[in-house]
């Protein structure tokens, strides 16, 4: 399909922000324009019932301080200079050492959609489980910093929003002499590599994943 020329500006450096319970709505319309594939849709469908798990997300991320010993949650956004409004987003997990797995799982992350019958737990279960076992087996209890989503809306992509949001966390890894992980998509692993993040073998523990896995080993 031939991508149409666009007219957004971004800054030469882009900067990023903690996003607010304000941003929700935008946030959710940036979630669905980056995640927008057919394969992901089924993740994060874009209906009333996905819209609803979405904000409950959000919602979560952005309104409870971090506990003592568990992961504490970071959105973040970078603006349209043009409008103001969130067109790049990562969503980060500074993970404690000697963190509880079961405060890893995606289970706790994510929000209850018992009451949502087009969020099924089947195929979260797909989606998640694996990348749950090769977080565990390459970070173990170490303190990490988790990148679990980065993404951008088509209009604004290759003008540095992406590259920000990564280096958002990799300087804050830097700062904490930690290691950082993420679960790519075969499209983003050159960005990823670009910024100091290496491909795993994690075939010990799963033998079908949907990106690979990479670790970005601590600055000594």
């Amino acid at each position: 399909m031939k991508m149409e020329p666009n007219n957004f500006a971004a800054p030469a450096s882009p900067i990023v922000e903690q996003a607010t319970e304000s941003d929700i709505p935008d946030l959710i319309a940036l979630w669905w324009d980056a995640f927008g594939g057919d394969f992901i849709r089924r993740i994060y469908p874009q209906t009333p019932d996905g819209r609803r798990w979405l904000e409950r997300a959000f919602a979560k991320h952005l309104g409870h301080p971090p506990e003592p010993g568990k992961p504490e949650t970071k959105c973040l956004i970078a603006r349209s200079p043009d409008t103001g409004r969130p067109v790049a987003i990562a969503v980060y997990h500074i993970v404690p050492a000697g963190c509880d797995p079961v405060q890893l799982s995606w289970r706790v992350r994510w929000p209850r959609f018992d009451d949502l019958p087009d969020i099924r737990e089947d195929v979260l279960a797909g989606f998640f489980d694996p990348m749950d076992k090769t977080q565990t087996y390459l970070l173990g209890d170490r303190s990490h910093i988790h990148l679990e989503a980065l993404g951008t809306m088509e209009a604004h992509r290759k003008r540095g929003y992406a590259t920000a949001l990564i280096k958002w966390g990799t300087d804050l890894a830097d700062d904490l002499g930690v290691e950082c992980y993420l679960d790519a998509s075969p499209a983003g692993r050159p960005l990823y590599e670009a910024h100091g993040y290496f491909e795993q073998d994690v075939s010990a523990v799963v033998k079908k994943q949907a990106g690979p896995s990479m670790v970005r080993p601590r600055k000594h």
